[in-house]
């Protein structure tokens, strides 16, 4: 049986519509389901609303005595569930019900664990979202695969608020979301093997008012620090900033003195202070950050075949490292802070775009038991 959660806030005026269409879709499948709507004391008739369709759809629906938010109407409603694959879904129609037949097709075909909806996929996307929203949909699906890179994998879309999965997958897990990335704490926690992303269409919000605000952004940078404590990579962090620290220093003394002391021109001195850095970033990493099955890492290929890869990776920022300093140092300002300013380009440009696959290097991190005190 299939149990979705649909949570519910001030959503008369497209409740019905939602559990007519979700019900057609799950119906279509075959498979055996159930609606469990979670209300927040809305005050304009949703739970009354949804109670009128008692008898003509398989619904149930959990009132709750306040706002308390979208994470825990989930977990309050998975605990009341009875099936064996569990659900969520918004209840305004931004996710459209009809994606469900294809999570479950997948769940079928690919016997996955896990079937997400994803907008990052080929074929996904946004409908009628302005270059604002996207911007920071962007970052923080950036932000998260910077600070929890092993935890979230290869997932595209693990702030989506639509997905299937295994009731086993998170059996006695003890789930604390917090906000409205309630995948991100079932990526982070439960024992899953397979995962598969179906695309579809975020649509635009045409009824009621949009729950998304300040508050939901800073819950999202908590719950990526929680996520992070618990699973060891904000450890790992502390480690791989310190071997970054160092290499800067080198990158910063070794150009200074090649091209002050020993008169190397600026395009010599920077390609070998950068590559020292390199170096020097890579020992660290390999030794400490990563080194001896620290943080679970099982590092699949031999020392010299991580340093090519570390390589390969870190020429993008390399280049932009010396390109940022040339032009710097040549518009006047001083050798030093021109290369300050390089390396910190550089540093910015890793954490935004390539630190999952630099710590990839060393392997994904050894999946650990749920904190309960995470």
């Amino acid at each position: 049986m299939i149990s979705l959660v649909i949570p519910t806030y001030k959503e008369a005026s497209v409740i019905q519509e939602t559990l007519r269409r979700t019900a057609g879709v799950l119906q279509a499948t075959g498979e055996e389901f159930e609606l469990i709507v979670v209300d927040d004391a809305s005050g304009d008739g949703t739970a009354e609303l949804v109670e009128a369709l008692n008898s003509e759809l398989p619904v149930r629906v959990l009132r709750r005595p306040g706002r308390l938010g979208l994470a825990t109407a989930v977990v309050d409603g998975w605990g009341i569930a009875r099936g064996d694959v569990l659900g969520i879904m918004d209840a305004d129609l931004q996710h459209p019900p009809e994606t469900l037949g294809a999570l479950v097709a997948a769940l079928r075909a690919k016997n996955a664990d896990l079937a997400v909806a994803s907008r990052y996929v080929a074929g996904g996307g946004t409908s009628g979202w302005s270059w604002v929203r996207r911007l920071i949909s962007w970052a923080g699906v950036r932000l998260g695969a910077a600070v929890v890179p092993w935890t979230l994998g290869d997932v595209k879309d693990f702030g989506s608020g639509m997905f299937l999965v295994r009731a086993a997958v998170i059996a006695g897990v003890p789930l604390k979301p917090l906000g409205i990335k309630t995948l991100l704490e079932v990526l982070a926690k439960g024992k899953y093997r397979t995962l598969v992303e179906i695309p579809y269409t975020f649509q635009g919000r045409a009824r009621g008012e949009s729950k998304l605000g300040a508050r939901q952004h800073i819950e999202y940078l908590q719950h990526l620090a929680r996520v992070g404590r618990a699973s060891g990579e904000l450890a790992t962090w502390v480690c791989y900033a310190a071997v970054g620290l160092i290499g800067a220093a080198v990158n910063l003394g070794a150009v200074y003195l090649a091209a002050e002391y020993a008169g190397w021109r600026l395009g010599l001195a920077l390609p070998v202070a950068i590559q020292l850095a390199l170096f020097s970033d890579f020992l660290g990493n390999n030794s400490v950050t990563f080194g001896a099955g620290r943080a679970g890492t099982r590092p699949s290929a031999g020392v010299l075949a991580r340093f090519f890869r570390y390589e390969r990776l870190g020429l993008p920022g390399a280049v932009l490292n010396g390109s940022v300093t040339f032009v710097v140092a040549r518009l006047g300002l001083p050798l030093l802070a021109a290369a300050a300013i390089g390396v910190l380009t550089a540093a910015l440009w890793n954490f935004v775009l390539n630190v999952p696959s630099i710590w990839r290097i060393w392997g994904k991190g050894a999946r650990r038991e749920p904190d309960d005190t995470a």
